[in-house]
């Protein structure tokens, strides 16, 4: 919300309308949070059965940035295998972009049993606990049912843990909301229209840049809307996603500038 003081009591007649002539803020919303979304939560369920809840803390992701996230949290807790090759660490789940598809793909592989284990290649990282299964067994990955949206999947959010263990590439079924802001929506109290669920709306636009970066409107005077008649001594703007939910921004520098044309 932006609340604009004017100088003293301005008295609004019929006739006088409202417009955007140009507006800029950066490029600062999450795409995961607890508070907003409520997509923060990860069930991971190591082969031996041990389950490991975690919480990805508010920020904005990509698929590639959530999947050094669910690295590190695999490194902290000692559920990868280390290649005895190269000493390059082999992890059991990973989140990636299926560009030619247009799709996220989660891949969950099995871990070998401990005859096999030595035919891949695996050995255990320094200081794990864990030994290697006598078969080969499936790890599991279950996001929260909010999550799913970000990775597009319309209603699966339980992937691996299938018999005969082996390694699961899974796509998602509807179009992934990496993104969930792409529209801005600018409402004002000096208007009103019976026409859209935000009663107050006088101007949209697409989100013109990406995650970090200024977003930038010049010249919009994309409508004149009829001002309610009335004495303002304040304009109070009111800014909205295209879900019509309260736009909610880290970086509050934020310039706006209206256009008023009286009879």
């Amino acid at each position: 919300m932006c609340v604009l003081k004017l100088p003293k009591a301005v008295e609004f007649k019929k006739g006088d309308k409202l417009s955007l002539y140009s507006f800029s803020m950066y490029n600062s919303f999450y795409n995961i949070s607890q508070t907003q979304y409520q997509n923060t939560n990860i069930t991971f369920t190591w082969f031996n059965g041990t389950i490991y809840n975690f919480t990805i803390p508010d920020g904005y992701y990509s698929l590639s940035d959530l999947n050094l996230w669910l690295q590190q949290q695999f490194i902290l807790n000692k559920l990868y295998c280390v290649n005895s090759n190269n000493s390059q660490n082999i992890y059991f789940v990973q989140f990636q972009t299926n560009s030619v598809l247009y799709k996220a793909q989660i891949d969950v592989y099995f871990m070998p049993s401990s005859a096999n284990s030595a035919l891949y290649g695996y050995q255990k990282p320094e200081g794990a606990t864990w030994n290697f299964p006598i078969s080969n067994t499936m790890i599991k990955i279950a996001i929260n049912d909010n999550l799913k949206t970000y990775f597009g999947f319309s209603s699966q959010t339980v992937f691996g843990n299938i018999s005969p263990a082996q390694n699961m590439n899974y796509l998602s079924d509807v179009c992934p909301s990496i993104s969930r802001v792409f529209s801005i929506y600018l409402g004002c109290y000096l208007i009103t229209s019976d026409y859209n669920q935000i009663g107050n709306l006088f101007s949209q636009f697409p989100i013109s840049a990406s995650y970090g970066n200024l977003i930038r409107i010049e010249n919009a005077i994309d409508s004149l809307i009829s001002i309610k008649e009335g004495i303002y001594s304040e304009i109070t703007i009111t800014l909205w996603t295209q879900e019509n939910l309260p736009l909610i921004f880290i970086d509050t520098d934020l310039t706006l500038f209206l256009i008023v044309q009286t009879d």
